[in-house]
């Protein structure tokens, strides 16, 4: 029977921190990972910037999918970092409990928004198709998230990687229905402590980086929440 283990306890739940970091995690998203040390210090320090929150799909001693959130604390917004589900478990549901859970646990702690990032299938990816992009955008889509319609570019999240600019960023919908719209401030604030945890404090001098500068200057307000389809220009 699969439980779903939420890894408080260092001592006890490192091992399997380090499995999946290892295993699942880097299948996934190797183009672009968060070293093990970052996940490490996150959830088990007491200086970290933020509250980092994983949980693990466990049958026995199998690993079957995980997920990572945060929740910011300036900013009081949270993110659904990474989702990720072994190939034997997929199509069961897995992946929406994972994910709907994330958003309800975030926005039970008060989070004004809770975000996630996903491939843009309008851009070129070296690791996937755009057929696939789209089937995982048309899935959180069904799954009620909508599409911020501003330009997002990912912070680089560690020494040596670039900022990826092949997504988009989402706003998951948690229990409540679908917006259309929400406030530009919210989105604002998010996006600068984003930068300036993830990219060490090199990007907290806004006016000292031309790109989110840019970013930031050009999100409205309101924020239109949208959905994509192939073809189709965005749609509110």
């Amino acid at each position: 029977m699969v439980a779903i283990l939420t890894l408080t306890d260092r001592a006890q739940h490192e091992p399997l921190l380090e499995r999946f970091h290892a295993g699942l995690y880097l299948s996934a998203f190797a183009a672009q990972a968060e070293p093990l040390e970052v996940w490490q210090s996150a959830l088990w320090s007491d200086q970290a910037p933020y509250r980092m929150t994983v949980q693990l799909a466990v049958d026995g001693g199998d690993i079957l999918g995980g997920i990572a959130f945060e929740l910011y604390r300036r900013s009081g917004c949270g993110l659904v970092t990474y989702v990720v589900v072994a190939p034997e478990a997929r199509r069961s549901g897995l992946g929406k409990t994972l994910r709907s859970g994330a958003a309800r646990t975030l926005y039970g702690d008060g989070a004004r928004a809770v975000f996630g990032e996903v491939n843009d299938p309008r851009a070129p990816h070296s690791y996937e198709t755009a057929e696939e992009s789209w089937r995982r955008l048309e899935r959180y889509q069904r799954w009620g998230s909508r599409v911020l319609d501003i330009r997002y570019v990912q912070p680089s999240l560690g020494p040596g990687l670039e900022r990826d600019r092949g997504l988009v960023l989402v706003r998951h919908a948690g229990d409540a229905p679908p917006l259309a719209h929400m406030p530009g401030p919210v989105v604002r604030d998010f996006i600068a402590e984003f930068y300036a945890i993830t990219e060490d404090g090199r990007a907290s001098d806004v006016e000292g980086d031309a790109e989110l500068q840019a970013i930031l200057d050009g999100i409205p307000d309101p924020v239109r929440l949208v959905e994509l389809a192939p073809g189709l220009s965005p749609a509110a």
